[in-house]
């Protein structure tokens, strides 16, 4: 009887570290879910057209290469109004690399669907690449390049408009 004892409350015991685990490991903020969230604040920024705060989101090696003051006047040049709403935000196209259980690399795309403006536009999209976590090479951590879907004049699908550089690393 006693024995029986023993093992209900060590199966509790089990039971409740495990539940604990479970719930701490829930409740960290996975990165997927931290960059939708994130996603939403810089679809407010690009509503503003608020470069300076938008720029920072950029990475070092993108922000030191590229002039973006320029690449946003033609980028916000190329919507027709002022941008207004969206339909949803999307993450997908996502790469991760662990050492040791850590992870050490974590890149994601970004889709904000359904991009609405003032003048009735729609744009199919405003996407973007992050690397939101890079161990080796903390100065690539940000965005790469953020584009928008332009509707072409004729039945020849879109075009993009992009602000940075998607910058493929070899290592």
């Amino acid at each position: 009887m006693k024995r029986d004892s023993i093992i209900k409350k060590s199966l509790a015991a089990v039971l409740v570290v495990s539940t604990v685990c479970t719930s701490a490991s829930c409740g960290m903020l996975n990165p997927s879910l931290k960059a939708k969230k994130e996603a939403a604040t810089i679809f407010e920024l690009l509503k503003d057209e608020d470069t300076r705060k938008l720029n920072k989101y950029f990475s070092e090696d993108v922000r030191d290469s590229h002039d973006l003051n320029d690449e946003w006047e033609v980028f916000f040049d190329s919507i027709d109004g002022d941008i207004v709403s969206y339909g949803e935000i999307k993450s997908g196209g996502e790469s991760e690399r662990s050492d040791f259980g850590k992870i050490t690399f974590y890149e994601i795309v970004i889709t904000i669907k359904d991009v609405k403006t003032d003048t009735g536009m729609e744009y199919e999209y405003i996407s973007y690449n992050q690397i939101r976590i890079d161990k080796k090479h903390p100065e690539r951590e940000g965005i790469g390049v953020i584009c928008v879907s332009i509707p072409s004049d004729n039945d020849d699908g879109s075009e993009e408009v992009c602000v940075g550089e998607n910058i493929i690393y070899y290592d």
